[in-house]
């Protein structure tokens, strides 16, 4: 997870959401539609807020279309909400499906990537190898709220570290100093566009690299 800066409400929410929202609580479904709420302007939107990543585990997502739009707040607890922009995050399907709900787990007790600042998302969240953890109750519940512990991700972690550690073999290898080239190398791991930028963040800040 990263801090993330929330763009402008997109057009079509701008056009849609009042007669969306109003025709949906009219309807008494359960769910709204996603065709609607998961719009393809609205995907593409919140995939250029986080560089097509989901806002809780960093997955780097190949286009929109592997993105689920996520409730925030979800739809059985206020319905007023299913199309609300801020109400609206972008989510891989391991962190989305089965999420406990506000209630159950509530997401004040949460990290959140729009209201929590690098430093303190940093402070709750931290890795050994591959692997995510926590010595806060926050960190805890971001973990379990999330699911970014699963083992597909442990997995996903581990292939990108495989790329990093290439690098420094390789310049091992071949007695090669880490010159401001090889330093900007490894360091781009860690930039927001990243896949899981933040364990590199504090993989390269333990090491003195950032």
């Amino acid at each position: 997870m990263r801090h993330l800066q929330r763009l402008g409400k997109p057009q079509i929410l701008v056009d849609k959401e009042v007669q969306w929202t109003e025709k949906f609580i009219e309807s008494n479904k359960d769910r709204p539609n996603s065709k609607q709420y998961g719009h393809n302007v609205i995907k593409e939107t919140l995939c250029n807020i986080s560089h097509n990543k989901c806002f809780y585990s960093e997955v780097k997502f190949a286009g929109p279309t592997e993105a689920q739009v996520d409730h925030y707040i979800e739809v059985s607890e206020d319905k007023t909400k299913a199309f609300e922009w801020e109400n609206l995050y972008l989510s891989h399907k391991e962190s989305n499906i089965g999420k406990p709900s506000n209630i159950a787990l509530p997401n004040s007790s949460c990290l959140d990537p729009f209201l929590d600042e690098d430093t303190t998302i940093e402070a709750n969240l931290h890795f050994e190898d591959e692997q995510i953890f926590s010595l806060s109750e926050r960190g805890l519940n971001t973990i379990k709220k999330y699911k970014l512990n699963k083992p597909i991700y442990d997995t996903m972690r581990t292939a990108e570290l495989k790329k990093f550690n290439k690098i420094i073999y390789e310049i091992a290898l071949q007695n090669r100093e880490l010159n401001d080239e090889l330093r900007d190398i490894l360091t781009s791991f860690a930039m927001p566009d990243r896949p899981f930028s933040l364990m590199f963040k504090k993989l390269l800040t333990k090491h003195g690299l950032l």
